[in-house]
């Protein structure tokens, strides 16, 4: 199969990725995961990204995006592909590659030609491919091999050749509480149930339905990219809002979607008088985890987030945040010494602090799992608070 869209770049090796930041490059990889993130958004249809986990001979992982979901659907787990005219980008110290609009894909190996009658060597020299990229594919099968990523015309999980493969196993804590050892296995509840689990933050994807993006506006609905994106000064507005601080419900979604109504509730349902707290809270948003079996979506209502970012309450982070905008925005010697005077007082800058949590999270290879107590409804669909968060905390060794 001939590729249809000429080459913007070189093809590389996944280890020289960070040597090639904001340039188009070509890669030949095989393809342990694919991971699909999508949310339904009113009547608009649904935003849809395809998170891809790839490797090769010199590099095991690296992370690609897809945004074009024609694209997404093809590239499938256990596939040897030649990915053309990705872009790398770097996201503080990740380096990743991302699909734009001028990308395309190419499938050179299945998972039955393990095994075909025809041999690997015969499939190779018959893929209608340069010498280049002929050779890179004799490499990244010998690897595959080596490796025993493929057997017996299938792909084993990529999960059982890591070196730790982490349990999430820990003896009941809670009477009304069940202990899931992995995320497949919180899946399988039947009923409603409270459970604990260990898992890994990989996003944090919040629904923007109070404005209409444009199409290209989209990634700023995931907050991992725009952590390190200079010159953002919309977190913060589009994080909180005004709501009952009880119930977590916003007072302005005007747009409306699965997770926010159009209007508040007359009545508060989580508040013993039925009465609601109206002030400053986190939107409603939700937070993907993964382990070594699953990547799911949590639902996170405000005081659930209050306790992810360090029981720091939204009408800290947004007070913090516009008495720092005061300060840039006054230039006066006067103004400097009053903020300096402030942080001398002992007023905390809850709004940095928020940030340097938020960047934490996605940290991933220097945090270890964490332990996330949930509520599970079986009445509703993942994107509508399935599983809601009820607490989190940093196993204790």
């Amino acid at each position: 199969m001939a590729a249809a869209i000429g080459w913007y770049g070189p093809l590389i090796d996944l280890s020289k990725a960070s040597s090639y930041i904001g340039d188009y490059v070509q890669l030949l990889v095989f393809v342990h995961k694919s991971t699909p993130i999508q949310y339904k958004i009113g009547r608009n249809g649904e935003l849809v990204r395809m998170d891809i986990l790839v490797g090769d001979e010199t590099r095991s992982y690296f992370p690609i995006t897809i945004w074009q979901k024609q694209m997404g659907s093809h590239v499938l787990a256990g596939h040897v592909f030649l990915l053309q005219n990705l872009k790398i980008a770097r996201f503080g110290d990740a380096v990743e590659a991302r699909a734009l609009h001028c990308s395309s894909s190419q499938c050179l190996v299945r998972p039955n030609d393990f095994v075909s009658s025809k041999g690997l060597d015969e499939l190779i020299n018959e893929c209608r491919v340069g010498i280049t990229t002929r050779d890179k594919l004799q490499k990244v099968v010998g690897w595959l091999l080596r490796a025993k990523l493929a057997h017996c015309g299938s792909v084993l999980n990529y999960y059982e050749h890591r070196k730790q493969l982490k349990v999430n196993w820990k003896l009941h804590e809670e009477v009304h509480s069940q202990d899931c050892p992995s995320l497949s296995e919180l899946c399988k509840c039947e009923n409603s149930c409270k459970a604990n689990f260990h898992a890994s933050v990989g996003e944090i994807f919040l629904p923007i339905t109070w404005v209409n993006l444009r199409e290209t506006e989209a990634e700023r609905m995931f907050i991992s990219r725009r952590l390190f994106t200079q010159g953002d000064d919309c977190l913060v507005d589009d994080f909180i809002t005004t709501g009952c601080q009880i119930c977590g419900i916003p007072v302005n979604s005007t747009l409306g979607s699965n997770m926010e109504q159009n209007t508040i509730p007359l009545y508060c349902e989580r508040s013993s008088n039925r009465l609601h707290v109206v002030g400053t809270i986190y939107r409603p948003f939700l937070l993907y985890v993964w382990d070594d079996s699953k990547y799911l979506p949590i639902f996170v209502p405000n005081k659930a987030a209050e306790i992810l970012f360090g029981n720091i309450s939204a009408d800290k982070v947004y007070s913090s945040y516009k008495r720092q905008q005061s300060c840039q925005i006054g230039s006066s010697f006067a103004s400097k010494m009053k903020g300096k005077e402030s942080s001398r007082n002992g007023n905390p800058n809850f709004y940095t602090i928020w940030l340097i949590l938020l960047k934490t999270l996605f940290q991933h290879e220097k945090n270890s799992p964490l332990k996330f107590k949930v509520k599970v409804d079986t009445d509703k669909d993942w994107e509508n608070g399935r599983i809601e968060m009820v607490s989190v905390s940093i196993p204790i060794p």
